[in-house]
């Protein structure tokens, strides 16, 4: 895109931010153009003294105000709330070293083998609950994020604005899995009930 279409858009989209009322640490950003359909919320900084907001190409230009707004509302929200920090990461590789562990110890008879395994495939166990709290707890705040941002711009903007991303990506119509982040039609379904 030229420079100055790139700035024409930037603009339209800085008009359309300023009538969300985001907290105040989002407010005013530098808007910048990218690539596609993603946009991207960085908070101010020592480097940086306002926030940078890069929306994608594809969104500036082809979606209607409304669903521009319900988008960037969302995504201002998360980066609000924050994310929860991942946990139990280490699980599936945990339980194959102990898997491991364990057949060479029952293989060879080797006691202490079996035990490291055992003791890892106790750890694993316990780690998968941890992981999956993290996964309901991410969960959670996506859908907390969602009703912020209806708050902000209300119901109809926020559900255009995932439905235009439903449609315009690879989205998945089956539910997410337990450890997955809620898909676009998760979060729809949570807004309609």
């Amino acid at each position: 895109m030229q420079g100055s279409h790139a700035e024409s858009y930037a603009q339209l989209v800085r008009d359309r931010v300023a009538e969300i009322p985001v907290p105040e640490q989002f407010r005013d950003p530098d808007v910048l153009i990218g690539d596609g359909h993603t946009v991207t919320v960085a908070r101010a900084d020592q480097d940086r003294l306002r926030p940078v907001l890069t929306v994608g190409e594809r969104l500036a230009v082809e979606a209607p105000r409304d669903v521009v707004k319900g988008v960037v509302a969302v995504h201002v929200a998360r980066a609000h709330l924050g994310s929860p920090s991942p946990a139990g990461q280490w699980v599936p590789t945990l339980l194959i070293f102990s898997g491991v562990f364990c057949v060479f110890g029952l293989a060879t008879g080797l006691a202490p083998f079996l035990f490291i395994g055992g003791l890892g495939i106790i750890g694993g166990v316990l780690g998968w609950r941890a992981r999956i709290e993290a996964a309901h707890e991410l969960r959670a705040r996506v859908h907390e994020a969602d009703e912020l941002a209806v708050t902000w711009v209300g119901r109809q903007s926020v559900v255009d604005g995932l439905r235009w991303l439903a449609d315009r990506t690879d989205a998945d119509a089956r539910p997410s899995g337990r450890l997955d982040p809620p898909t676009f039609h998760d979060r729809l379904a949570q807004l309609s009930a």
